[in-house]
């Protein structure tokens, strides 16, 4: 996949071509410490032509007078008082995006509910009201602090949605701290593939290749197939039995 960095953000570097079998609505889910994301994320759900649902991790209330401010500047444009001053209100302003598009979901506390369905619980209402019959999310954007995006990318994995390309804001780096690798790992092991990495943002695209459907995990002494195939070209390599512990010379 060929990637553009839009914002300091990797996407595929033609959105459309990317989702070209699908002739319907696009879902743009962003979740998000802070309304500057918003702002940032507006240019990349206008390249997907895509709804676009914002999610706060905070009190809705807390955000909702933000979210009115978007929505109205991208629905005068220039003619926003003060916009021609100020160099945020400025840049999303030349947003092209509908006001019509952007829409606030709910808040992303109520995504960690102890539910097998509280991730489609929490979007019930958003779904409904966009018509989203298939309850399905095309695009989910993470950019939260302090660890946050791990708890809410495993529940999003459990709930079974599994989003075309998953761009996440890693709050901790990768290679240095173990939690964070295990989730980024859990996410490969889910069927999607790493293909951009741009300082701390991470785009993920599902290919629907996972180990655990092709193999039985109650398998004992399971070894992953590839890491088996590579091994076994070792002459001393032996493969080993369950309950044995092979030491090879």
């Amino acid at each position: 996949m060929e990637l553009q960095i839009v914002n300091g953000r990797p996407i595929p570097k033609e959105p459309l071509s990317f989702f070209q079998y699908n002739t319907g609505s696009r879902y743009f889910v962003t979740i998000a410490d802070t309304p500057a994301v918003w702002r940032d994320d507006l240019v990349l759900a206008e390249r997907f032509f895509s709804e676009f649902i914002i999610c706060p991790y905070a009190d809705l209330e807390t955000h909702t007078a933000q979210f009115d401010t978007v929505k109205t500047v991208l629905k005068e444009r220039m003619k926003y008082p003060g916009v021609k001053e100020d160099p945020v209100l400025e840049k999303l302003a030349k947003t092209w995006i509908l006001p019509t598009k952007v829409h606030l979901g709910p808040e992303a506390q109520t995504f960690l509910a102890h539910s097998e369905t509280g991730i489609k619980d929490a979007f019930e209402q958003v779904f409904k009201a966009l018509n989203n019959e298939s309850s399905m999310i095309h695009i989910l954007k993470l950019e939260l602090s302090e660890g946050k995006e791990r708890q809410l990318l495993y529940k999003f994995l459990d709930s079974g949605f599994r989003p075309s390309l998953v761009l996440v804001k890693w709050s901790q780096d990768l290679d240095d701290h173990t939690p964070t690798a295990h989730c980024a790992g859990h996410l490969l092991n889910s069927g999607y593939s790493l293909v951009g990495f741009e300082k701390e943002y991470a785009l993920y695209m599902f290919s629907e290749q996972t180990l655990y459907d092709i193999t039985s995990v109650k398998k004992i002494g399971l070894v992953n197939p590839f890491m088996e195939s590579i091994l076994g070209s070792v002459q001393h390599y032996t493969k080993p039995t369950p309950g044995e512990i092979t030491k090879n010379d």
